[in-house]
């Protein structure tokens, strides 16, 4: 992933590539004053067949307008993401007509980057995950799980829930009747309810298979569980202290499903505790 931060003060810029690695910590960023520069480098990117992934940028610079640098960019890059970082309001309507992700105020912190792409870019933390790691948990908020940075689609409600239980228990493995009482609280564990949990589960399995990436499923026999080293999740992350996951945690933990609120509550206090 390649991403442009350009400001033309040296000290904001140096402020802003800081913050930009806490966010983006194994991807390319390039920090640059010069305008001129920075659309020579947007150029080379092009001919050496990569992409501009994030371009986040001043617009009251002196030797070119962050507005017009912009425009150059977009027709060189179409796609690339635009995220402008200034001290004037005034130009927000213009930033936003320039096709704009998003609008930062000075001075900018991880914090806010962080929160801008949540609200603009669907999926964003998925595509910048490491490419070697395709699959990749969003379990803040609702659950999701995004394949190669692509949201992977369930035939079963109960499958993509069966698979957030696993992402749950962190690789420790659970039996088919531990899956029936959990995902189906109100009903009686009998050979009816073992059935219907194969019938989930093939259709689990089914899903990430479509996907390639059926391996990340550890099953024997009346046991299961995900491979936690050939998966990315936020709630990991957290759990090591990463400073992008601990910022994105704002209270909700696989919102969706009541049997997460006891591993909610648990990341609420260290949560408080970082605050603390």
């Amino acid at each position: 992933m390649n991403i442009l931060a350009i400001d033309d003060e040296e000290i904001i810029l140096n402020e802003l590539t800081f913050e930009l690695k806490k966010v983006f910590p194994s991807e390319c960023i390039c920090d640059i004053r010069n305008p001129e520069q920075a659309l020579e480098w947007v150029r080379e990117l092009k001919e050496q067949g990569e992409r501009l992934d994030y371009a986040f940028m001043d617009i009251h610079m002196s030797r070119m307008n962050g507005l017009e640098l912009a425009k150059r960019i977009k027709t060189i890059f179409p796609k690339t993401i635009l995220i402008f970082c200034t001290a004037y309001t005034e130009y927000a309507f213009d930033a936003m007509g320039m096709y704009a992700k998003g609008y930062l105020m000075k001075p900018i912190s991880a914090e806010d980057i962080i929160r801008t792409l949540d609200e603009m870019v669907y999926g964003w933390r998925a595509n910048s995950s490491n490419a070697s790691v395709p699959v990749c948990f969003q379990t803040f908020g609702h659950f999701e799980c995004f394949v190669n940075g692509k949201p992977l689609l369930f035939k079963r409600n109960k499958a993509k829930e069966l698979l957030a239980y696993l992402v749950d228990r962190h690789g420790a493995t659970i039996t088919t009747e531990q899956i029936a009482v959990t995902l189906w609280p109100d009903k009686n564990y009998n050979r009816t309810m073992k059935n219907y949990v194969g019938t989930v589960l093939a259709s689990l399995r089914q899903t990430l298979k479509e996907a390639g990436v059926e391996d990340i499923l550890i099953k024997s026999r009346n046991h299961l569980a995900i491979d936690v080293d050939k998966v990315q999740c936020d709630a990991y992350a957290f759990e090591k202290g990463d400073v992008i996951a601990v910022n994105s945690f704002n209270g909700e933990y696989m919102a969706n499903y009541s049997w997460a609120e006891f591993t909610t509550g648990n990341y609420v206090r260290v949560k408080n505790g970082y605050r603390g």
